[in-house]
C-alpha cells in the first residue's frame, strides 16, 4: 500500500506542475484530468470507494469535459508571454503566503476542536445526502448558477458576429 501512495503522490505532484507549466490550455486541462485520477486514487487507498468513483465521474468526467469544451469554444490560441515583473511577482507571493496563514488558522483550529468526527457526519451516503440537501442546500445550488453563468458568459465571449457586406461590395 505504501508503494501506491508514493505513486500516486508522484502521478499528482508531476501532473499538478504540469497544469501550472503548460503554455497550451488543452494539454494543461488534460493534466488537470491526470491529477483527478490520482486523488482518485487516494480516495481508494483509503477504502473509500464512492468517493473515488463520484471523483472519476463528476470531477475527471464531467466537469474536466465542460472545462475542455469552453476552451475549445473560446478557441483560445498561444497569447505571446508577457514576463510578469516584479511587483506582480511580489504581490502575488504576499497573497500566497497570506492564504496559506489563513487556511492554516482555519483548518488548525477546525482539527484541534473537532477530534473524532460526529456520529451524522460520517460517511454512508445517506448522511452524505441528507447534510448536502439540508444544511449545505443553498450553497449546492449557487454553485450549480455559478457554473451556468460561467457556460453562459463563456458562449456569449466566444459569439463571434458574421461580416456584413456593405453597399459597394466591400466587407466591413
Amino acid at each position: 500500500m505504501n508503494i501506491f501512495f508514493i505513486l500516486l503522490s508522484a502521478i499528482a505532484l508531476s501532473s499538478a506542475l504540469g497544469v501550472i507549466l503548460m503554455r497550451n490550455p488543452i494539454h494543461s486541462a488534460l493534466c488537470l484530468i491526470v491529477n483527478l485520477v490520482a486523488i482518485a486514487g487516494y480516495f481508494a487507498l483509503l477504502n473509500a470507494h464512492f468517493l473515488a468513483l463520484v471523483q472519476i465521474i463528476v470531477y475527471a468526467g464531467a466537469i474536466m469535459v465542460l472545462v475542455v469544451f469552453v476552451l475549445m469554444l473560446l478557441n483560445s490560441k498561444l497569447e505571446e508571454q508577457k514576463s510578469a515583473g516584479l511587483f506582480m511577482l511580489v504581490v502575488s507571493s504576499v497573497f500566497a503566503v497570506m492564504f496559506i496563514v489563513h487556511m492554516s488558522k482555519i483548518y488548525g483550529a477546525e482539527f484541534s476542536t473537532s477530534g473524532v468526527a460526529s456520529a451524522s457526519l460520517q460517511g454512508t451516503v445517506a448522511n452524505l445526502g441528507r447534510v448536502l440537501f439540508t444544511q449545505y442546500v443553498f450553497s449546492f445550488e449557487a454553485s450549480a448558477v455559478l457554473l451556468m453563468a460561467a457556460i453562459v458568459g463563456a458562449a456569449m465571449l466566444a459569439k463571434t458576429t458574421p461580416e456584413r457586406p456593405r453597399g459597394d461590395g466591400e466587407r466591413v
